[in-house]
């Protein structure tokens, strides 16, 4: 799924969102209770200030991103949730983020927005939790020793001893006293050691980034793109503000304005308005794409698998062995709950009601019915619409002879994402993936 919205992917999260408000938190607890757990590799990118005087934009504009091209991702850890919290408010809900605590070897660059929040966050804190002494939740503690001169105050949860709570002091010997070869030392930002609250001019370019970000995409996160804008400004009520943005846009793309505002039914494009700044052309940044980049998976995903009374036991069981070898799990849906009798005569026990969990909760489906549930099936509003969502949020659909019947009664024509059970390898090859190439004749984009 790409990081923007369009209709298709909007329309999928408003029924995820009606189906089951909580679908994406019972996923994760799902997948860390199986043992999937979730991860994710943790990088920075480095740079030194001559490095960052030669970039074509201001690197402390908080708008702005650093392309990967211009400065490679190093990975310096992982990332992975391996349990659930064992208390939410006591894991999560008393959690204190500050950046103004830092240890040795790091500083605070002039970043605007980081220094704005080095002053609100702790006044957050101070608030949100009550006490200066949020430090000695035990979720917030440090876990190496430490020491501070902040004494006594509401939830003073230590005691500290001693005459003063300052330091030098001549008066306690055991107080906490700096250490200057380990304590935080301030970097210079120049020679003087000055820093300037002055914002530099390259602040003031607002479209080159975002001209490369458009530029960069696939053609397919290109429309969704432009659909998105077409699908939040038509919720704007006047017309002049609508065409105040889409003359924005031409600064950025002029082929992105153009389809914004044929989608909005603009007669002509309006005018850009001035830049203070001449709009760059910058190298095209790939790694900016999820969809050209992101990996093929079924690994942690979910399949969901459509049955009935009288469907094929062999080929329900094919299914679940392919899907679980790729790394994904199955859940089986019937119309109603309690056990299915197959084919065989062997009964089948049911995860999911059709009409509560629907194809929306899942990335990719299997249809397997007999021709008589499938004639059923296609009189029920809720069979309907499980495929034709799976079919119009671009997922792969796996089908029986019942299952082609049901699309059948539901007018879905079949494409190169609708494949038969019997082929199991391209099924799950198409489930790893959406089926972009079928949004074209299903919808009209930007």
């Amino acid at each position: 799924m790409t990081c923007v919205d369009s209709y298709a992917l909007w329309d999928e999260a408003v029924k995820i969102a009606g189906a089951d408000s909580d679908f994406h938190r019972r996923d994760l607890f799902d997948a860390i209770s199986d043992g999937d757990f979730p991860e994710w590799n943790l990088a920075v990118q480095l740079f030194s200030q001559a490095d960052a005087d030669s970039f074509p934009f201001d690197h402390l504009d908080p708008t702005k991103l650093i392309p990967e091209e211009l400065v490679p991702l190093q990975v310096i850890g992982r990332m992975v949730l391996n349990r659930w919290p064992d208390n939410f408010f006591a894991d999560t809900e008393q959690v204190a983020f500050c950046p103004s605590h830092v240890v040795p070897g790091i500083d605070f660059s002039n970043d605007p927005l980081l220094q704005g929040r080095l002053f609100s966050y702790l006044d957050t804190q101070l608030s949100r939790l009550g006490s200066a002494n949020f430090n000695q939740i035990p979720v917030n503690a440090p876990q190496c020793p430490f020491a501070n001169h902040q004494r006594d105050g509401h939830m003073q949860l230590a005691q500290p001893s001693g005459r003063v709570s300052y330091e030098p002091n001549t008066l306690s010997a055991d107080s906490p006293r700096e250490q200057p070869e380990k304590g935080f030392r301030s970097a210079a930002v120049d020679e003087s050691g000055a820093k300037g609250r002055v914002r530099a001019e390259s602040f003031a370019d607002h479209y080159s980034q975002a001209r490369q970000f458009y530029r960069s995409q696939t053609p397919y996160e290109q429309a969704h793109i432009a659909s998105a804008l077409v699908f939040e400004l038509s919720k704007v009520e006047h017309p002049h503000i609508r065409a105040a943005i889409v003359g924005h846009l031409r600064h950025i793309e002029e082929g992105l304005a153009q389809r914004v505002a044929s989608g909005l039914g603009m007669s002509e494009l309006p005018p850009a308005p001035t830049v203070a700044i001449e709009v760059q052309d910058l190298e095209l940044s790939p790694a900016l794409q999820l969809i050209g980049k992101m990996k093929d998976t079924l690994e942690g995903r979910v399949v969901g698998v459509l049955v009935a009374d009288g469907s094929n036991a062999a080929s329900i069981d094919a299914v679940k062995q392919a899907v679980t070898s790729a790394g994904a799990k199955v859940k089986l849906i019937a119309a109603r709950i309690g056990d299915m009798k197959l084919a065989d005569g062997s009964l089948l026990k049911i995860d999911g009601q059709l009409a509560g969990t629907p194809s929306v909760m899942f990335d990719a489906v299997a249809i397997i019915l007999s021709d008589q549930a499938a004639e059923l099936l296609g009189k029920e509003a809720a069979a309907i619409d499980f495929v034709r969502d799976a079919f119009g949020h671009l997922k792969a659909i796996g089908i029986d002879k019942g299952g082609e019947a049901l699309l059948k009664t539901a007018a879905i024509k079949q494409d190169a994402g609708i494949i038969t059970i019997d082929c199991l390898d391209r099924f799950i090859a198409a489930a790893k993936t959406r089926q972009w190439d079928r949004e074209a004749s299903i919808r009209t984009l930007a």
